[in-house]
């Protein structure tokens, strides 16, 4: 009998052996400028979201030993629709029953107006890619199925918001941005090129097979809830430039890998709490008026099985 035990967990060894984790981490700072009804340039560009991805990256690799080789970074005016399509596909296509790939996203969002939305709503979750090309949440529920269903756990990390931005203030200053395009009226072009990613992705599903495999799990981070906003902050001395919701998720990973998302969530939750606990009482201090005191409003939340909630960002091999 010890001899049957000893070559099952030997055999279950060799098969953890062989899983793989795949990541995707893009971060968008720069934007194109629009123009507004009134003839004004808007500058959307945000400032820490390109070190957001990079540091994500590096977390992957250092903090969970996922492979140089299995990580693919995009940033700036590098994340086009056909960017992040081939992304896509290279994680569809590397990932097998078994493995796990997580992708992550920093840079603006918004809601786009979209009077078929299933939330019956009228608007719908987008994030927006450098070149204008807005990706609907209802793909990434698409594209997070089909792993599902082939046995491919997948996890979703999205740093973005919905809601208006601000100016950019003078150097030397602290900042902080909202990454949000607010309300989106969709132009002829911009459903066209949703469509063309649309097209893309069913191209590459129709070529996936579902395995008859155990199911994968999925989950899906986020800054904030869908009417609250995230922050970008620059300016802090001695502080790259980052995601607010990033920052302090960095923050816990490095000091222990193996924490739950369930307990993540409830960290970032008391951090932030505290964090406008002391802005509040420094601004009493400074004699500021307490309805001008910044507080801030997001709200970080998963979505994920409960049995998947219990376990860390990137389940272990």
């Amino acid at each position: 009998m010890k001899k049957l035990l000893l070559i099952a967990a030997l055999a279950l060894s060799s098969v953890a052996a062989f899983a793989e984790t795949y990541t995707v981490s893009i971060g968008i700072n720069d934007y194109p400028t629009v123009i507004d009804e009134d003839g004004q340039e808007i500058d959307n560009d945000l400032f820490g979201c390109v070190n957001d991805a990079k540091a994500m990256k590096d977390v992957f690799v250092k903090n969970y030993g996922v492979k140089e080789s299995n990580t693919r970074i995009i940033l700036d005016k590098d994340a086009t629709g056909e960017k992040f399509l081939e992304s896509i596909q290279w994680l569809i296509g590397k990932a097998k029953v078994g493995d796990q790939i997580v992708f992550s996203y920093s840079g603006h969002g918004g809601q786009l107006e979209d009077p078929d939305a299933p939330s019956g709503e009228g608007t719908t979750e987008v994030i927006a890619l450098a070149d204008d090309t807005y990706v609907q949440d209802t793909f990434f529920k698409e594209v997070a199925e089909l792993f599902r269903i082939n046995g491919v756990n997948a996890t979703f990390i999205f740093d973005s918001c919905h809601s208006g931005g601000m100016s950019r203030p003078g150097d030397n200053k602290i900042r902080i941005r909202q990454k949000s395009l607010g309300i989106i009226k969709p132009k002829q072009k911009d459903l066209e090129k949703m469509a063309n990613l649309k097209k893309g992705f069913l191209s590459i599903r129709s070529k996936q097979v579902k395995s008859d495999a155990k199911l994968g799990e999925t989950m899906f981070l986020f800054a904030s809830e869908k009417d609250k906003t995230s922050s970008d902050i620059s300016g802090l001395e001695g502080i790259p430039a980052h995601g607010l919701f990033t920052m302090l998720l960095l923050e816990f990973i490095e000091a222990d890998k193996n924490f739950s998302v369930s307990d993540l969530y409830s960290g970032l939750e008391s951090t932030l709490k505290e964090i406008n606990a002391s802005l509040l009482a420094q601004g009493k201090e400074e004699g500021m008026d307490e309805k001008e005191i910044p507080q801030f409003t997001q709200g970080p939340n998963y979505e994920g099985s409960a049995a998947r909630a219990s376990k860390p960002i990137i389940l272990p091999n």
